[in-house]
């Protein structure tokens, strides 16, 4: 990233993360790097790693990515490795790969810190604030907005090393909602990095939060098995429980009394069948009621283009637009006059 993160004062203590245990992580990441990278090859993603403290093998959902850099590290290793770090009176604590601008900041780690090394800290800064030459430039370019952004704005994907800014994250959260996505994965194309409700919670606006909530709900019960629906009509949308058999097409709304076809799931369809009402759907509503007047034999006035129905009578048939004309082959008429045959067709 290009960042100058100062480290803080060494009071003549051993640091921690000094340059021997940089050089042998930064071999060790190399080679679990290496390994992640076969295992990607053959399409294996196993949801473990090996924290190169501890050499133990983790759970991703118990990692925690260092913030502004690829690295991560159990939860538990990073509490005791910035313990070390604030015992050796440095609160500027960077990645403990050397030359990484990686930093980690008491509210970044609050969640995995137990709140006397959280106080700790606090106060450690405070008083580090008092001297003038811990300046830190700790910013990056999101990749989304390519803006510069203060690290403290920043936001990890987890399970990966990608990261932006926490605005850009919620604009894409919120555009994978409207496409009804609500798996969201890493904007990086092939990366296993995931954004979850709960770990997006502490950015997302509580708009979004619940609307991210109640579609994954909906897409629980909407499921495959679909054995829930949602009442067709407008004025109730009562979700209900599909308990009939698979051959069940009209159906009844316990709520709101309508009905309608379970199978299609809009209100009952009397004109055509579950097959023709399907097909009709997907070419529009022009070709459902062309196909609703050529079953009822209405006839489309010349002048216009309204529908007519004749119940009884002659064939002659005058327009509310004030067109006459023989409704059986539509040729116009008189004004005035009924016939009891069309002079043109005869009818």
């Amino acid at each position: 990233m290009g960042n100058i993160i100062c480290r803080g004062k060494n009071l003549g203590k051993k640091v921690l993360g000094g340059k021997q245990l940089g050089n042998k992580m930064g071999s060790l990441m190399t080679k679990h790097s290496k390994h992640m990278k076969e295992k990607k090859q053959v399409g294996d993603i196993d949801p473990n790693f090996v924290c190169h403290f501890c050499h133990e093998q983790v759970h991703l959902e118990h990692s925690f990515n260092i913030k502004g850099c690829a690295h991560f590290y159990c939860q538990e290793c990073i509490v005791k490795f910035i313990v070390s770090n604030l015992q050796n009176n440095v609160t500027c604590i960077m990645c403990p790969i050397p030359g990484c601008s990686g930093l980690l900041d008491p509210e970044y780690c609050r969640p995995i810190l137990p709140n006397e090394v959280f106080d700790l800290w606090g106060t450690a800064l405070c008083e580090s604030l008092l001297d003038t030459e811990h300046a830190v430039d700790s910013t990056f370019t999101c990749d989304f907005c390519v803006e510069q952004i203060e690290l403290t704005d920043s936001f990890n994907i987890k399970g990966c090393a990608h990261f932006y800014c926490q605005e850009c994250i919620v604009r894409f959260i919120v555009s994978k909602l409207q496409d009804n996505v609500t798996s969201v994965t890493c904007p990086d194309q092939g990366c296993p990095g995931v954004l979850d409700l709960e770990y997006c919670r502490p950015i997302l606006p509580y708009d979004v939060f619940h609307r991210w909530g109640k579609a994954l709900c909906e897409s629980v019960v909407m499921g495959p098995q679909k054995k829930y629906l949602f009442c067709p009509f407008n004025a109730c949308s009562t979700l209900l429980i599909d308990e009939e058999p698979e051959d069940t097409k009209q159906a009844q709304c316990p709520h709101c009394k309508g009905v309608f076809c379970a199978k299609c799931k809009v209100p009952w369809h009397t004109e055509f069948n579950c097959d023709m009402f399907q097909k009709l759907r997907d070419k529009g509503e022009d070709q459902q009621l062309e196909e609703l007047a050529k079953n009822k034999n209405w006839r489309r006035c010349p002048s216009c283009k309204y529908y007519v129905e004749r119940r009884d009578g002659c064939s002659y048939i005058k327009c509310r637009c004030g067109y006459a004309f023989c409704y059986n082959c539509g040729v116009r008429a008189s004004l005035t006059s009924h016939t009891r045959h069309c002079p043109s067709c005869h009818k």
